[in-house]
């Protein structure tokens, strides 16, 4: 239509240029009207033609106009919605993207929260085993207590019923032991009343003091019942608090179990949310792609775009409100995580509580540490005293030793003494007369001091006594050596398991070690993961920050289009309205260029031209300028239709372009998404491994940490049991040795003495062989020099012969039977084991006996030897013996104990204890003793006046007065003789002169005689009593000069193993020292390992939960809810595997409390047997006392300068070196 319209109005202009000179020559040719009529109808014709024409071209101007102006406003609409579409679909991705993001986050927070749960949970439920094996472990303990208690009350119903049968016994043996003294009461009337009335006192004394200790012991059992049971409510008490905390804490467990549950539920319906969003923004993509599609096709159907925005409008509207809805759902998420918030902080506060009850447990365990660790240190200063006392010994043996020495000079001293005495007696019998011969003589049994056999038997006595206590001592020695043996054994297997616990540990610090670099690695990651995070944040954060001011922009592009729109429809109309304008003024145009044909009269033909001319001139100007507007809007349309095309095909490859990268877009962020689901499940996976290895480690930490605890606890009972073993032997070693030092300090000075009478009876027995033999010499010469008739001789010989007969034969047979007699005594009471005598001196001999002889009855020949062993046995491993001996010096403990060596108040008393003590010994000693023969005839002899010896004695001296009376006389005095020579000297002198010089020498030597003789006469009777002792020493069988030698060399042999054991014992209290140190040390570093431990797993927690944290996928979710699972049955194994443990604990415990039982047992029995030996005591306090040494008397005759003293304290140091 346009080429035809272009074609037909050149042609139409040249027909009118060709009419217009037609009309002009027909005018200046022909001035005809009709030539005129017909030219104007040509020219209304032509342009009414022009004007139909002008009409066509403009309406179809304007259709086109119109058409062009619709298909630019489709256009520019199409791409506004074009433009608003993408807009919108890139909105609605972020915004799909942001609230996939928003939801990712909420399930990865959700996922958070319920792994701290699950934490929790796990954590509550270790505590709550803890406390329940805490529970357990309590009661069992409560249990063990209570089984105690009644054991103890028990044993203590069992010692006073024991008690009670000791008192029945008692008075049992009290009849019995009066019925042996109404027998005895015949013999013994005056000693018995006096044995009744000690027997009675010592009888009431002990019962009242077992009274008391009774009643003492029945108010510490009921003040120890009532302690027990209050101790048992108090535990009660406890107990009832711990069930308290149970029921709470299964409580918290359930609400955490429901809420957890409650939670897993809530992340379902997010996961279901989600899934229906995804479905929502893949249904989103899919109508986006749809309305890329329509939107191609707007190109051809604007109505079917329109209708297609419409509904794309509404589709919008729709997803606007799935919008809302979504947001409301997220804002129900959010109300419904702010509950699990409030959940997990309610959580957390129970976990601090728990955690500050746990402090507070950890707090009781350090006390109890250092509780352990004062008592290490009280054990160290108890140690400290005992090498303090060790020293102080040490210091008062070189003492004693410094006081040897000066009793060694002190002895000398004494020797040099009695030898002068000697001499001076010698010079004082020189100075007496002759006649004082015979009163002294008659007067010999009163003027001669007290003969040694008392001495020597009380020596002997006491030499028996200390040589069993020495034997005595040495047998409990060498049991203190087992016992230290055992100790150090136990010390070295102590020593064993502390190095077995040192590598433990040490293992432990290289798994920690191990564990802290993993640690560090795994925070190192997650500092990267945060840092991650904290980018990806700040980038969604900018992110929203564009998408908000897009947002903006849209809202103000949406004003803008809605403005533009507004104004191009405004334009619009006002080009339509002016086109209808021109064209009504066009018609109405043509309308007035017509109204000339009515009025054609009124106008000239000038007039007419010109207005005709003017019209003409007009039309061809707006035939021109319409030419050249319709040619520049047909330019103008060609450049906007190529410009459409361009724009349309710049279009079209733009959307291609941006379908492109959003796909390659998606298929990168799917990459992506996948790389780190992948990453992360990997991570993940090697975090929850980690996670497992550090939970069995810390368990395996935690089963050592109890077996160090239980190690640790047996450790302190047996360091217990250690230190009462220690104070024990401590006590009876400070008592033997007080013991040993009194006995050696009596003993010495008597065996010194016994040497000292031993070398005077040597020296007086070859006295009186140099006086036999003067006497035969004096006899022989007498008869030689006698002149006296031979009839007196030979009659005087036959009532010699006779008188000597019957004296021999009488005194043969008293002597027979005095020695049958005490033989018999011998061998019924004496038990000898040996007799020591020292090798440089011969002919002294010490006797060593047996105490505690019971059963007297006849035993025969080939058992002897065997009942001898079992004797010697018995009285070397008495306990008795040891119970008198503690029991005698638990008073000189105490003065020692209390001494102060700078006062002298202390001294005196430390000396007073001594004898006390002392006193006490001898008294239990002569009990355990009784059975050895201290009293033999021999003492009784010069005591009693009416002994048989005593009446021999006095018979002998009455048949010699007799005879001499009648001239009858047994043996020639050497008096007789020595007047008989003095008158044959004389006699002499009257026939020789040089007889008299000889007469006066042998006149002064018969003085000297005399002199000698009496000293001899005086000292006869001890002579003979020290014949007899000798017989006896010899039938006894006497040591001998070499055995002596090698008993000092055993002596000093003993010397330096005592030194040695004094070494070993020092070593052994530095060792002591070293291990209490080390278990200080040891106990320090457990602590310090303690804090790291625990530092360690907090740390590990801390890491668990900024991994757990950082989870973000529902795999993962799944896959930790199957782990969880895997932990509940591995918890479950593990309570398992622990009720088996405590089981078995219990077992092993009963095992304890059974050989505690055992023990105590023991104890018990060892008890009564001390009350046995307490009742046989009693006994023997029944029978005759013997005549006791005290150390009053020895003192006294040491101050004196006795030799027995000295002998008896040479014997004391002696006896100590040996043991």
């Amino acid at each position: 239509m346009n080429s035809n319209t272009s074609s037909n109005t050149p042609g139409d202009i040249q027909r009118l240029k060709n009419a217009s000179s037609d009309i002009k020559q027909m005018v200046k040719s022909e001035t005809d009207l009709d030539i005129t009529a017909d030219l104007r109808k040509k020219l209304h014709r032509a342009k009414k033609e022009k004007l139909e024409i002008t009409t066509k071209h403009n309406a179809e101007l304007a259709s086109y106009e119109s058409q062009i102006a619709k298909l630019r406003s489709e256009v520019e609409k199409g791409e506004a919605l074009r433009q608003s579409l993408e807009y919108d679909l890139a909105v609605a991705r972020k915004e799909a993207g942001l609230g996939r993001r928003a939801a990712e986050e909420r399930l990865a927070e959700a996922h958070r929260i319920q792994e701290k749960l699950c934490a929790q949970n796990v954590e509550l439920q270790g505590k709550a085993n803890e406390i329940e094996k805490a529970f357990q472990i309590s009661q069992q303990k409560w249990k063990e207590e209570c089984r105690r208690f009644e054991h103890d009350l028990e044993e203590r119903d069992n010692i006073i019923q024991n008690c009670h049968q000791e008192y029945d016994l008692l008075t049992k043996e009290k009849s019995r032991l009066e019925k042996t003294l109404q027998e005895a009461l015949e013999k013994h009337q005056e000693e018995k009343e006096e044995m009744e009335s000690h027997i009675r006192e010592t009888t009431l004394e002990e019962l009242r003091l077992q009274a008391e200790q009774w009643e003492a012991e029945r108010r510490e059992l009921q003040f120890i019942v009532q302690e027990q049971d209050n101790a048992v409510q108090n535990m009660h008490k406890k107990v009832e608090k711990l069930e308290a905390e149970h029921t709470e804490c299964s409580d918290l467990l359930r609400r955490q179990t429901s809420e957890l549950e409650f939670s897993t539920q809530r992340e379902e319906r997010l996961r279901k949310e989600f899934e229906a969003t995804t479905l929502r923004v893949r249904k989103l993509e899919e109508n986006i792609e749809a309305e890329r599609a329509a939107h191609l096709e707007s190109k051809f159907n604007s109505e079917i775009i329109q209708l297609r925005i419409r509904d794309l409008e509404g589709a919008l509207q729709v997803e606007k409100a799935s919008q809302a809805e979504a947001v409301a759902d997220l804002e129900m998420i959010k109300n419904e995580f702010k509950e699990v918030e409030s959940a997990y902080e309610r959580e957390k506060h129970n976990a601090q509580e728990s955690f500050a009850k746990l402090n507070v447990l950890e707090r009781e365990y350090f006390s109890k540490n250092k509780k352990l660790n004062e008592e290490i240190e009280e054990q160290k200063k108890v140690i400290l005293d005992l090498s303090k006392r060790l020293q102080y010994n040490e210091k008062s043996c070189s003492e004693l030793q410094e006081e040897l020495v000066m009793a060694k000079k002190h002895q000398a001293f004494l020797v040099e003494t009695c030898e002068n005495n000697v001499k001076e007696l010698e010079s004082i019998l020189d100075s007496f007369s002759v006649s004082g011969q015979w009163t002294s003589g008659i007067h010999k049994d009163k003027d001669t001091p007290p003969s040694f056999s008392v001495v020597l038997e009380t020596l002997r006595r006491t030499l028996t006594d200390y040589q069993n206590k020495l034997e005595d001592a040495s047998n409990e020695l060498s049991n203190m050596n087992n016992a230290k043996e055992k100790a150090s054994n136990e010390l070295d297997s102590t020593k064993q398991k502390i190095e077995s616990h040192t590598k433990n540990i040490k293992d432990l610090q290289d798994k920690l070690a191990d564990v802290s670099k993993e640690l560090s690695h795994l925070r190192t990651k997650c500092a990267d993961r945060e840092a991650l995070i904290n980018t990806l944040k700040v980038e969604l954060q900018n992110v929203l920050h564009c998408w908000e001011k897009e947002k903006a922009r849209a809202a103000q592009s949406e004003s803008e289009l809605q403005k533009l729109s507004q104004a191009f429809h405004k334009d619009t109309e006002e080009k339509l309205t002016f086109l209808h304008t021109l064209y009504q003024h066009l018609i109405a145009g043509s309308v007035l260029i017509k109204q000339p044909e009515g009025m054609l009269d009124k106008f000239s033909w000038s007039e007419l031209c010109a207005v005709l001319q003017e019209n003409v001139d007009a039309l061809i100007v707006d035939l021109n300028r319409a030419n050249e507007k319709i040619s520049h809007l047909e330019y103008i349309c060609k450049n906007k239709s190529d410009t459409m095309k361009e724009l349309q095909q710049t279009q079209e490859d733009t959307f291609n372009k941006v379908a492109e990268q959003i796909k390659a877009q998606e298929s990168c962020w799917h990459k992506q998404k996948k790389e780190l689901e992948l990453q992360y499940s990997e991570l993940l996976l090697e975090v929850q491994k980690r996670a497992q290895k550090f939970q069995e480690i810390a368990e395996k930490n935690m089963e050592k940490l109890n077996r160090i605890e239980k190690s640790h606890e047996q450790l302190v009972f047996e360091n217990s049991h250690f230190k009462n073993l220690l104070s024990q032997t401590k006590r009876e070693k400070t008592s033997l040795l007080a013991a040993c030092a009194l006995m050696a300090g009596a003993f010495y000075p008597l065996y010194s003495r016994s040497s000292a009478l031993s070398t005077q009876r040597d020296f007086l027995q070859e006295q009186v062989n140099t006086f036999e033999l003067l006497k035969l010499e004096v006899r022989t010469l007498a008869q030689a020099l006698s002149t006296v008739e031979e009839k007196k001789p030979e009659e005087a010989k036959m009532k010699k012969k006779t008188f000597k007969g019957l004296i021999r034969v009488f005194r043969k047979g008293v002597i027979a039977i005095l020695a049958a007699n005490r033989l018999k005594i011998l061998g019924q009471s004496c038990v000898s084991l040996f007799t020591w005598m020292e090798s440089f001196r011969e002919g002294i001999g010490v006797l060593v006996c047996t105490g505690e002889l019971k059963d007297k009855h006849k035993v025969p020949k080939h058992q002897k030897e065997q009942f001898r062993c079992l004797q010697a046995l018995s009285w070397l491993t008495s306990t008795d013996l040891l119970v008198a001996i503690i029991s005698s010096m638990a008073e000189l403990q105490e003065a020692i104990s209390k001494t102060d060596p700078n006062s002298r108040i202390c001294g005196h008393l430390l000396i007073g204890a001594a004898k006390n003590s002392f006193a006490k010994l001898m008294d239990k000693i002569s009990l355990a003793m009784d059975s050895i023969p201290l009293h033999s005839n021999r003492s009784i002899t010069y005591v009693e006046k009416d002994s048989l010896v005593q009446r021999l004695a006095r018979g002998l001296h009455k048949v010699n007065t007799l005879a001499l009376k009648y001239g009858l006389q047994v043996h020639v005095p050497v008096l007789k003789s020595t007047a008989s020579l003095q008158k044959q000297i004389f006699g002499f002198t009257q026939r020789l002169h040089a007889a008299e010089v000889e007469r006066r020498s042998l006149r002064l030597e018969v003085t000297e005689l005399k002199r000698n003789v009496n000293e001899m006469k005086k000292e006869l009777d001890k002579a003979q009593g020290l014949q007899m002792q000798l017989n006896e020493f010899k039938q006894s069988k006497l040591i001998t000069h070499e055995k002596f030698e090698s008993a000092c060399e055993e002596l000093n042999n003993a010397l330096l193993r005592e030194q040695q054991a004094q070494m070993l014992l020092n070593e052994q209290a530095q060792q002591l020292q070293e291990l209490n140190y080390r278990l200080e040390l040891h106990s320090s570093e457990e602590a310090d390992k303690n804090q790291t431990l625990g530092e360690a797993v907090k740390s590990l927690s801390e890491a668990k939960m900024e991994l757990r944290r950082k989870d973000q996928s529902l795999r993962q979710l799944n896959r930790h809810l199957t782990q969880l699972e895997q932990d509940k049955r591995r918890l479950e194994e593990n309570i398992h595997d622990a009720e088996s443990a405590l089981r078995m604990a219990a077992k092993d415990k009963e095992c304890v409390a059974n050989h505690m039982r055992t023990v105590e047992n023991m104890l018990h029995k060892v008890r009564d047997q001390i009350s046995l030996s307490r009742t046989a005591a009693s006994r023997n306090d029944f029978t005759l006392q013997l005549p006791r040494l005290h150390l009053e008397t020895f003192a006294m005759e040491g101050l004196k300068g006795g030799p027995e003293v000295v002998a008896c304290q040479d014997e004391r140091e002696l006896s100590s070196l040996w043991y």
